[in-house]
Parts: C-alpha cells; structure tokens; sequence
C-alpha cells in the first residue's frame, strides 16, 4: 500500500511525544505534573452541564444534527457578537457551527484549489494544526518568521508585493498560542487591507480572546467588518468546554459560510443539539470569563514571580493560560525541557511550535490552586 508520505515520514505530534515521555518517568516512579495541554482542570460553567441534562430528557429520538448548527445556537453566537463586539452578522448566512475549532482549522484548506501554485501562511512559532492540515493535505506552506524582536507576530513590511500575490490563506493567531503575543486593531486593519488588496483569506483564530488581563479585550476580527476574513471561535477555553468540542465560524463575506457549509455537509461534523444546548448557555452569560481569567491572572502572577526570581526571561503573558520563557543558562529548547523534568514538571519545549521556537519553552497554568501551588514548589526546586 502507499500511504500519506507526511504520515509515515512526519514527527510525531508533539502531545502525543510528550504523553509518551510523561508515562516513561511514571514508569520510572518519578512524580511529574504535565503542563503541556491548554485543558482547564476547574470546572466547566455550570450552566452548560445544566442546559445539556435539560435538553437530554427530552431527547428520545436521535437524528442528525445539522451541518451548519442549529438556528438557536447560530442566533447564539449572533447575539453575544453583537453585545461583545458590536458585530452585525446574520445567524442564517454568516455564522456556522463546529466542533470546537480544531477540526474546523483543519478541513478550512479543503475549501481552496491549491493546484495554482498559491500558498497557505502561517507563523513559524504557531498551533500545530495549521502546519498539520497543510501537510497531510499537500498544500504548500510558508512560515512566516517569529522572535522576540518582531513581538512573536509575522512583519508585514518584512514581504513584497509578488509574495503577497502568492498568498491564498492567512493564518493569525492572537492572543497568540504559544507565546501570548497580541496583534493590536492597527495590525488587524492593516493585515486586512492587504488582503483585499491581493485577494486572500485571513483566517482569525482567537480562541483564547476572552481570557485577559488588561481592561480591554484583546482586538477582533469582528470589529472590522471585511469581507476577506473568517474568524475562529471556540467556547473551550472561555467557558472551559474542551470535551464538549463547541465553536462557530463566522465571517461578513456569505459566501465563505455558504460554500463552507457546503464542503462541511459530507465531512459529517454537526454538533449534536444537545451539546448546542450547553453552547447557547455558555454564550448567553459575559461574566464567568471575566471571572476565570482572574482566577488565571492570580496563578500567572504567582508563577511569573517565581521564573523570574530564577532568572527567566517571561514575555507577554497578557491573555490567555500560557507562559512563554527562556533563560540564559539554558540555552536550548531541550534543556529547559530536562531542568523541567528534573525539578518535577513537564513543560512543552519552543521547538515542538517550530524551529523558531529553540531557546524557549510553554508552561500551561490552566490549573487548581492546588495544583498550582505544587508548581511553585517544583519551581523553587530548579537548578539553575
């Protein structure tokens, strides 16, 4: 048989290689808390579990939910854009449902002819799912380079006018995963000036947007109405729903939602109803991510403290549950990986995000106060 050449000759994806590691120094004996996934450990809103047991008893007979997302939950995600961001979007035309965003970022390629020679963009530093969707499907790919001097977000002055013609997909990232970095509204304008200028589709996930530190939202795609960007959203970390996989897609432009919906319809991603139920109460409600973000806020404040006291150099850290960090005496990805498992955690090396990642690493704190405090502990216990 031939198969997929990137599935045989690829890495292997990086949680699954750290998983593997994690249950190595289990067998080992060793005591290692696994920082590496953005899972929320506390407790998903309440409602949500509320709403999905109400829609349950009342669902004797199981049919196929629609591909789109039920009108209730479209009419949902309308509303809180409304509220949240000032956003006027049809619930019929401009909004459709999917499972979480992940799968969502995954198949969004397949709605393009790549056999033009055109390219799908995305930061060199980023979720490895662009780059794995690319991959697996065979599209080509550039990486747009990241590091501390260019604030961890592509250089837009940094590319010429006959590399933007070869630009079809755009991905952005902010805040971003993994280095917490923050693409301000002026940076948004203009990225979306640029693709109605060379005809490209910027593709705006912002999953972690609603858990920040400041006093104001983290700029959205939303609040600029072009009809070159479709924009990602995902109810996973906002309302921790990770296991219940609820998002939307949603863009000015109809025709993406309508093609979209479209090339969705056979890939057979519907969301079931009653898991929308849980949707439309997390959307209904504003306060509970204000308030998980400062019980976020609290733990970040104790754990930077404690890097910093050692000498890391941590960056942003304005959004979001990740901390992104290096250190002089560590040099590599790799050695701050081992310094980490030797004082009892296991952290995600710069480089599992790409080449331009060496030198730094990602602590995921989207942990209980308890588990946060064990942090500490092994934080204090580092050699460096």
């Amino acid at each position: 048989m031939d198969f997929n050449p990137y599935l045989v000759e690829s890495r292997t994806y990086f949680v699954s290689a750290l998983q593997a590691r994690l249950k190595e120094l289990n067998a080992q004996g060793k005591e290692v808390i696994s920082l590496i996934m953005g899972d929320p450990l506390e407790p998903t809103y309440p409602p949500v579990r509320e709403a999905v047991q109400a829609a349950l008893a009342d669902y004797t007979v199981s049919q196929y939910p629609k591909t789109e997302g039920s009108l209730a939950y479209r009419q949902a995600v309308s509303d809180w854009a409304k509220r949240y961001y000032g956003a006027e979007l049809d619930p019929e035309t401009q909004i459709i449902s999917c499972n979480g965003s992940k799968e969502a970022i995954f198949h969004l390629p397949l709605l393009f002819d790549w056999t033009t020679g055109k390219e799908m963009w995305i930061p060199s530093l980023s979720y490895p799912v662009y780059a794995e969707s690319a991959g697996i499907q065979h599209i080509p790919l550039r990486l747009l380079p990241l590091n501390a001097e260019n604030g961890f977000l592509p250089d837009l002055d940094a590319i010429t006018p006959e590399d933007w013609k070869r630009c079809q997909v755009f991905w952005i990232n902010s805040p971003h995963n993994p280095t917490t970095a923050i693409a301000s509204r002026e940076y948004l304008e203009r990225l979306l000036k640029l693709a109605e200028q060379y005809n490209f589709l910027v593709c705006s996930d912002e999953c972690y947007n609603e858990l920040y530190y400041g006093d104001e939202p983290p700029a959205s795609c939303l609040e600029i109405p072009s009809q070159h960007c479709l924009v990602f959203r995902s109810l996973s970390k906002r309302s921790h729903m990770t296991g219940y996989r609820m998002g939307a897609l949603m863009s000015f432009n109809p025709e993406y939602i309508r093609l979209l919906s479209k090339m969705r319809a056979p890939l057979g991603v519907g969301t079931p109803d009653f898991i929308q139920a849980g949707g439309i109460a997390a959307l209904a409600d504003d306060e509970h991510p204000r308030e998980y973000a400062e019980r976020y806020r609290v733990k970040r404040d104790k754990l930077v403290s404690e890097l910093e006291a050692k000498g890391f150099d941590v960056f942003g850290a304005q959004a979001g549950f990740y901390l992104w960090f290096s250190h002089p005496s560590l040099p590599t990805s790799s050695d701050l990986l081992e310094a980490f498992i030797d004082a009892g955690l296991l952290i995600t090396p710069g480089t599992a995000f790409g080449d331009d990642g060496e030198g730094y690493a990602r602590l995921c704190y989207c942990v209980t106060n308890e588990v946060c405090e064990k942090i500490i502990l092994a934080l204090r216990r580092l050699a460096v």
